[in-house]
């Protein structure tokens, strides 16, 4: 799928004029109207692409004043921290998810050990595609805990287990560790993604706890490579 969203084409435009210093720190960006004409899409459009900025801190809204920047993109940072989900970063009404698999199961040997939990106890299997505007955008293979996150259905997977986690369950999460790393597509990828066999793919590995210190997921997510960005902020203690 080599298709750019409308929305994703402003994101990028206007983050890169940041960068480059077309729209300095302080300055205040065009109107959504005269964005709107510029990039040839709606005012809402161009909404959905500025609101990305804000949830990154790169531009802010004030009052009576319109859109300004706050600050230039970091050049490696995560664009979303570990309770962060496409539905928080797009929107609900672009996001769309496809369940393969809700099954329940004993984990094995690896995933025990990794959530910390026994080969005897029992594990949530899902397997979930993502899609953005009705475009595929990701595969998703998901291992928790079942005492850890209880009573999960399938309606949590059609729409945010992370939120499902944090507000109904109380719970709260805190780091992820990541591992990210290439592959070429199975058939399954290939099928679900709408790409050839082959095509190379990007796949992220991700033990995600909560603020006890408790895994409560392991997951491997492949992604369209085109449609993967990655971001780092390092800091120096």
């Amino acid at each position: 799928m080599d298709k750019t969203y409308k929305y994703i084409e402003v994101y990028q435009d206007i983050k890169t004029k940041i960068a480059c210093n077309e729209y300095v720190i302080g300055q205040k960006i065009p109107s959504g109207s005269e964005l709107a004409i510029r990039y040839g899409c709606s005012n809402l459009t161009v909404k959905k692409g500025l609101d990305m900025l804000v949830k990154e801190g790169v531009l802010r809204r004030r009052s009576g004043f319109g859109t300004e920047v706050l600050r230039k993109p970091i050049e490696r940072s995560l664009v979303s921290g570990p309770n962060i989900g496409l539905l928080n970063v797009l929107g609900e009404e672009h996001v769309d998810s496809k369940i393969h698999s809700f099954a329940i199961e004993q984990p094995s040997k690896k995933i025990a050990e990794t959530l910390k939990i026994s080969t005897s106890d029992y594990v949530y299997h899902i397997v979930r595609s993502r899609y953005i505007d009705s475009n595929p955008y990701s595969i998703e293979e998901i291992i928790m805990p079942l005492d850890l996150i209880p009573h999960l259905q399938p309606k949590h997977l059609k729409a945010s287990i992370y939120k499902y986690i944090e507000n109904e369950l109380k719970l709260t999460i805190k780091t992820s560790h990541i591992r990210i790393r290439g592959d070429k597509a199975n058939e399954f990828d290939a099928l679900v993604l709408e790409i050839k066999p082959e095509q190379f793919i990007i796949e992220v590995e991700k033990i995600v706890y909560l603020d006890s210190g408790m895994p409560f997921e392991h997951s491997i997510t492949r992604h369209l490579y085109n449609d993967f960005e990655f971001e780092a902020v390092f800091v120096e203690n």
